[in-house]
């Protein structure tokens, strides 16, 4: 079973917009995580834990469970921005 499109919308919008705000929460992932040495890692497990949690709840509010394929598929969806998080530390 595919991820539904509009659920797959709602991760993406998600994800972008986390991305966009990332100078915002840098001070926080600097606290966070002050042993450190790869921000980005940081930043990148921030923005996918707020995406898993939009895509669990898209699936609650349909009264549905996502598949061990519906995760793969999250996976692949978060890894497309991993390089665009990068871009920001380099």
């Amino acid at each position: 079973m595919a991820i539904p499109t509009d659920v797959q919308e709602y991760v993406e919008k998600n994800i972008k917009l986390m991305i966009s705000q990332t100078e915002t929460y840098l001070p926080f992932i600097k606290v966070a995580f002050p042993y450190s040495k790869n921000i980005a890692d940081g930043v990148y497990n921030l923005i996918v834990g707020s995406a898993l949690s939009v895509f669990v709840n898209q699936y609650a509010m349909r009264m549905k469970y996502p598949t061990a394929e519906d995760f793969a598929d999250f996976g692949k969806i978060a890894f497309k921005y991993r390089d665009q998080v990068d871009q920001f530390f380099k």
